[in-house]
């Protein structure tokens, strides 16, 4: 049911999982070739991401392996919708630190804007949906 581009950006790790998970509706990104810019206030724009990645649908087994993923690394992780963006709150660890993050995403048909707030600083992620991946392009942002 959901689309991420976390093995991308990580910016859009708060929605590769169900619905079912949490009672909320989870951002979806359409598939196809999409646009992305990344930006944090670490380093500006993140120039070793590729410009454009081939979107494809996220298999059940994929699915279940992030939400046990999220389950073991995080002692916290709560989503819910304010005013149509999809807001996630999470305390996870990583690579031996804890993470704290704030999540807030706005999907609106073919485009996508991510505000990411941590103690470490900032990211904002924005894509845009160009039309369907080009002839031979295998769909390459879901593990």
């Amino acid at each position: 049911m959901t689309h991420s581009v976390i093995s991308v950006v990580g910016a859009f790790g708060c929605c590769v999982l169900s619905s079912s998970v949490w009672a909320v509706d989870v951002p979806k990104l359409k598939p196809g070739l999409w646009e992305m810019r990344v930006s944090s206030s670490a380093g500006g724009a993140n120039s070793a991401l590729p410009p454009t990645i081939c979107v494809g649908e996220m298999p059940e087994t994929q699915r279940a392996d992030e939400l046990k993923n999220i389950r073991a690394r995080c002692s916290k992780y709560e989503a819910k919708v304010v005013g149509g963006d999809w807001v996630v709150d999470a305390v996870c660890s990583a690579r031996g630190n804890t993470l704290t993050k704030h999540a807030v995403t706005s999907l609106s048909g073919e485009r996508f804007h991510e505000e990411n707030t941590a103690p470490q600083g900032t990211m904002t992620s924005d894509g845009k949906w160009l039309g369907p991946c080009k002839s031979g392009q295998a769909p390459s942002v879901f593990k």
